[in-house]
């Protein structure tokens, strides 16, 4: 098991719009020698709420992402319609209060809350929390605590990549069959070497094919942290951004605090010898209840690979 450790300077940046977070990346796709565009987003919090991945900003149908910072005594309040979020802490520590109930999380803890409901955010030092959404959600589920210590050690720590070496990295399973959801599946990764392969083999979650993103397809966003052990160097990874059909990989550089929508491409990151990282994923089924995280479509030839 690769345990979980800090990854990423603490940075904050000035308040942006959402449509100001939106950054297309450009890739040349080799052989076609095309130029690729890629839906990216700059994820750096800034103090109060900040609205990441939006239904304005982006294609997602059914995710979005928003990053909460907090200091001292300031609290948020956000209200849930037919939506169901997941609050991860990345940094500090969160009170929340939910429907009368008040839950502590710490660093990689996770709370789970359901359609209908009102959250007040509050800490007493310093807080930078995420939240995942899935909209179009119409059961209700009741909140349910995940710490991250729960499960390391658990099958929900799923210890991977043996096969290469470079590529071995344990996938914490933070939502799955452990936590009652309607779409929303959630969880961390963080790799055992500097200049790993994460999320190999390449894959992507429409498991009819390589255009099955249909009723038992799930979006996904990626939200990299990533730091070098070079002084003065800036830390990247490359993202694997090919279509399913395509035989040749295509990779876009990712820097810290960038978050990528991966929903129609392979997705598997490769990181300079320098550099180590990690990442929050998150899924939202495309069919409400149909949550199988393992239900995938390998590159042809790599499906012994996992």
């Amino acid at each position: 098991m690769v345990h979980p450790k800090t990854i990423g300077k603490t940075t904050l940046a000035d308040s942006k719009t959402p449509s100001d977070r939106r950054h297309d990346l450009q890739v040349v796709v080799p052989i076609k020698n095309k130029i690729r565009r890629v839906e990216a987003f700059d994820a750096t919090p800034a103090e109060g709420v900040q609205e990441i991945i939006t239904a304005d900003n982006s294609t997602f149908k059914f995710l979005r992402l928003c990053r909460i910072f907090l200091k001292g005594e300031n609290s948020a309040h956000r209200t849930l319609g037919k939506e169901e979020a997941i609050y991860y802490v990345n940094r500090g520590t969160a009170d929340l209060l939910v429907d009368g109930e008040h839950y502590t999380l710490g660093k990689g803890d996770v709370l789970y809350v359901g359609i209908d409901n009102q959250v007040t955010i509050s800490t007493k030092d310093l807080l930078d929390l995420s939240e995942f959404k899935a909209v179009d959600c119409n059961t209700v589920y009741p909140a349910q605590l995940v710490r991250h210590t729960d499960i390391e050690g658990t099958e929900l720590a799923a210890h991977l990549g043996t096969r290469r070496p470079m590529s071995e990295r344990t996938v914490y399973k933070l939502v799955d069959k452990n936590v009652r959801a309607n779409r929303l599946l959630f969880g961390d990764t963080y790799l055992k070497n500097r200049g790993g392969v994460g999320s190999y083999p390449p894959h992507f979650h429409g498991p009819d094919g390589p255009h099955g993103l249909g009723a038992n397809a799930k979006e996904e966003i990626y939200h990299f942290r990533c730091e070098s052990d070079i002084p003065g160097d800036v830390p990247y990874v490359l993202q694997n951004c090919a279509f399913p059909e395509e035989q040749i990989n295509v990779y876009a550089h990712i820097f810290d605090e960038v978050a990528i929508n991966v929903t129609p491409t392979y997705h598997d990151t490769i990181a300079p010898p320098s550099v180590d990282f990690m990442f929050t994923w998150c899924l939202a089924s495309f069919t409400e209840g149909h949550r199988d995280w393992a239900e995938i479509y390998n590159k042809p030839g790599f499906e012994e690979e996992w």
